[in-house]
């Protein structure tokens, strides 16, 4: 049966099949030198059959062995010539097994030419294998299988972070905009909604001109979209000549994908905290006109034509609200705080605005009753719901309606600059005439302010409320000497 004339060198898989033993287990014999072994000029391990035959005090022959005959011909053999030994080697197999039996990964060899081969660990993921491998610094196959394991979660967790969403971040982006997708359906039960004009505008924009920037610069994944990345991209849009103001507000559209990732947890950080919006110079502006304190004394005493118009002034004139944050009212928003009415502002274009907005008794009864004329229910939106102009229309009508009131053509209120956004301006300028302390003014306007002056009116605890009321109390005393009053002949 042996030529005893040749050697024979075997893999471990064709010893492990002779042996009937498992290959982990010859690899366990090789790392711990209990068995004669060598590497063939590929730096494969191999195994003379003439220093297996000693090591088991048997003949020895030499050839290459690729014929399974005579595998299974030397596994006859060695059963029927050593069943002993071959019985502690197979108990040495079911130790050395229980050992090497690891869920989630395996490990393949990788030739090195300092070391012969290297174990590299391959990751397997609900399933699926990860098509990644990690080199295990070692070729001793219990210190490949220990770094395998210790280190799991910390490599896959790594892994995802970067590849996970590659597949899916194009997806996303071309989605995110799209008329009824499922992202803006979160984001309306969310409170945040877009008309249906800037939707499109966003929609056009993510994927005509943000997609293909993101792929000429070969971002394959979300963490791929760094600072950096963002201000390239502002830089890109400057030289395609978009005005400062512009590109800030497409910006403001990709943020709204990353704060909706960021909550879903797709992402984990919001590198937004990072970008610089671009600085809108304002000397080749015309400034904002404002109505004369006194022009508008006893306005919302006369009869409008238009009540929706009449509404719309009468709220920004007396509170200062932005036109955004107006649209945004609901009913459930209106609320009393230590016997004063309030607006409670939870959507607006900062962090600074989500705050309390006093709302006096005459405009809280106008808004009451139309409430109830028009049936709204708690979630309904006050202003601007189921209107068919658009928004900017709607201001227009209602800043030129106020001035037919007050005598003013809309040819002269434009000479003067007066919008409908005067409204606000002129809050401001008539609590700064009633001294109501700018530091509260700010607070009420939105504006930024110092973290001891938002402590000091945090409307969640009970010394808060109690400071805006009495605050509350000033505004609606300034607006009644200076907004509702009569003029006097």
């Amino acid at each position: 049966m042996f030529n005893s004339h040749s050697e024979v060198l075997v893999s471990a898989a064709q010893l492990s099949n002779i042996f009937s033993i498992s290959e982990s287990t010859i690899q366990s014999l090789v790392n711990d030198n209990k068995i004669p072994y060598t590497y063939s000029h590929q730096a494969d391990l191999r195994f003379n059959l003439q220093d297996i035959t000693d090591w088991l005090k048997s003949e020895s022959v030499f050839m290459i062995v690729d014929d399974s005959t005579l595998i299974d011909s030397f596994q006859n053999h060695f059963q029927s010539q050593f069943p002993a030994a071959l019985r502690a080697l197979r108990s040495m197999d079911q130790e050395y097994s229980a050992a090497k039996k690891h869920k989630g990964f395996n490990l393949v060899k990788v030739p090195s030419k300092k070391y012969g081969f290297l174990y590299y660990v391959r990751y397997f993921l609900n399933g699926k294998m990860i098509p990644s491998k990690w080199n295990t610094h070692t070729n001793v196959l219990l210190d490949a299988v220990s770094f395998a394991q210790n280190n799991r979660d910390k490599i896959i967790d790594s892994y995802l972070e970067k590849h996970q969403y590659t597949d899916n971040i194009y997806g996303i982006l071309q989605n995110y905009f799209q008329k009824g997708s499922s992202y803006l359906a979160i984001d309306e039960k969310r409170n945040h909604v877009l008309s249906e004009k800037t939707r499109s505008v966003y929609f056009h924009f993510i994927t005509k001109v943000f997609i293909p920037f993101l792929h000429s610069n070969d971002v394959k994944c979300f963490p791929d979209i760094t600072p950096p990345v963002i201000t390239k991209f502002q830089n890109h849009l400057l030289c395609k000549s978009n005005k400062p103001q512009t590109i800030n507000r497409y910006i403001g559209c990709i943020k709204i994908i990353f704060s909706h990732l960021l909550m879903t947890g797709i992402i984990k950080s919001d590198i937004f905290e990072q970008v610089k919006m671009l600085k809108v110079k304002t000397e080749n502006y015309e400034l904002r006109g404002c109505h004369e304190i006194e022009a508008v004394q006893g306005v919302f005493n006369s009869e409008w034509d238009n009540n929706l118009s009449y509404l719309l002034c009468l709220i920004i004139y007396s509170t200062g609200m932005r036109n955004s944050e107006i649209e945004k009212i609901q009913v459930k928003d209106l609320i009393e705080v230590e016997g004063c009415h309030f607006i409670d502002v939870k959507r607006s274009k900062t962090k600074s605005g989500i705050r309390m907005v006093p709302l006096h008794d005459f405009v809280y009864r106008k808004l009451s009753a139309y409430i109830a004329e028009a049936g709204k229910a708690a979630d309904d939106y006050i202003f601007l719901d189921g209107v068919k102009h658009n928004q900017s229309t709607l201001y227009r009508e209602a800043n030129i309606a106020m001035g037919g009131v007050m005598g003013i053509s809309e040819a002269v209120l434009d000479e003067m600059g007066v919008s409908f956004y005067s409204g606000r301006h002129y809050w401001k300028t008539v609590m700064n005439a009633g001294g109501l302390g700018s530091d509260i003014e700010e607070y009420f306007m939105g504006h930024k302010v110092s973290k001891d002056v938002s402590v000091l009116y945090n409307h969640r605890d009970k010394q808060g409320k109690k400071k805006l009321a009495v605050k509350a109390r000033r505004v609606f005393a300034i607006l009644d000497k200076y907004l509702f009053k009569q003029k006097t002949n």
